[in-house]
């Protein structure tokens, strides 16, 4: 950690992104940091530091104002709808409080390694990992982990929309995904393919027609011409045995991410509730959360510091969480007969 201002504690992380923005000139990028530093001292109740930070920062620059893509392509769009074919996030989100599985994590700091010793590699012969397959339950941190790969080399995000790049029309499909790779080959980011299975699933699948052969074909093609040193592909899916074969060995890596351990939904928790007054046990309530997701966990004790609001309490009770976590196991359940349903 980095000491700024009297004595008081700022993130390395988020002042070394606010070096990178500055050094590429990235206005937009530089102030977005600079307000989630002075956010994170007041909520720390350092409201001296807040106050002085906030005016050392002064008033938005107009330069980049309007968060145009400087130095990016145009994005790619569909002929028929103009709909863009990425979503593009030049600052990518906050992964400071990322949990992960132990094995989950030495597998991302792996490719890390990989990336940051490029040259060493390469005397040998080798290339770093840059087309990953994070592949477990949706909520468990895939598309933040992107995103964090994203913030250790500076790299936008673009997350590609799968309602625009799937068509209905002949071809299109396909046409959308070579876009899609071109423009990761021209400007370095981290690409995201979320439930890359909706296009790369088995071709002996019988009950899909022939453009679904192409699709997956052209997806083969894409990620076989794909060189783009600086760029990381990642595909994430939540029903990993949906695709193809030939899908998995165009990946360097695939990452699990499983359910978070007790340990793990502990740490999250308190995380969460840092700074709310909270009479109850954490680990009790981590156990009682055993098969939830770090987004049901969240939304879970989101709806119970609303609920402690609203009625006007200083501190949030155990029946609190417990009848919001009542209702997410109520809907969970739910969630699973209809998909038993669905198989049968």
């Amino acid at each position: 950690m980095g000491r700024v201002g009297n004595g008081q504690m700022t993130d390395v992380d988020s002042l070394q992104r606010l070096f990178r923005a500055y050094r590429d000139d990235n206005d937009v990028a530089f102030r977005k940091i600079a307000e989630s530093i002075i956010a994170d001292h007041l909520a720390a109740n350092h409201h001296d530091v807040a106050k002085h930070l906030r005016a050392a920062l002064g008033t938005e620059s107009k330069k980049q104002a309007s968060g145009t893509s400087a130095g990016l392509t145009a994005l790619p769009r569909d002929r028929r709808s103009g709909e863009q074919l990425l979503t593009i996030y030049h600052e990518p989100a906050s992964s400071e409080h990322l949990l992960l599985d132990a094995s989950t994590l030495a597998r991302i700091d792996r490719v890390i390694n990989e990336r940051r010793n490029a040259g060493k590699l390469a005397r040998y012969g080798y290339a770093p990992k840059s087309k990953l397959l994070f592949w477990g339950p949706p909520g468990c941190g895939k598309t933040l982990t992107a995103h964090h790969l994203a913030n250790h080399f500076n790299l936008k995000v673009g997350v590609v929309r799968l309602s625009a790049l799937i068509s209905s029309y002949l071809g299109d499909t396909a046409a959308h995904i070579q876009q899609v790779f071109d423009i990761a080959q021209e400007s370095p980011m981290v690409i995201l393919f979320d439930e890359i299975d909706s296009i790369a699933k088995n071709r002996d699948d019988t009950r899909d027609v022939g453009e679904l052969k192409r699709v997956v074909n052209s997806l083969l093609q894409a990620m076989d011409t794909f060189a783009a040193p600086d760029s990381i592909l990642i595909g994430a899916s939540n029903h990993q045995y949906l695709l193809d074969p030939a899908i998995w060995r165009r990946f360097d890596d695939v990452i699990l991410f499983p359910m978070p351990s007790p340990q793990l939904r502990c740490d999250f928790i308190k995380h969460h509730l840092n700074g709310i007054s909270f009479k109850g046990s954490f680990d009790t309530i981590a156990r009682k959360m055993s098969g939830l997701s770090f987004a049901q966990i969240e939304q879970v004790l989101v709806e119970a510091i609303k609920s402690m609001i609203l009625e006007d309490r200083g501190q949030l009770t155990p029946q609190q969480v417990s009848a919001e976590l009542k209702y997410m196991q109520k809907m969970v359940a739910a969630t699973e007969r209809e998909r038993t349903l669905e198989d049968e």
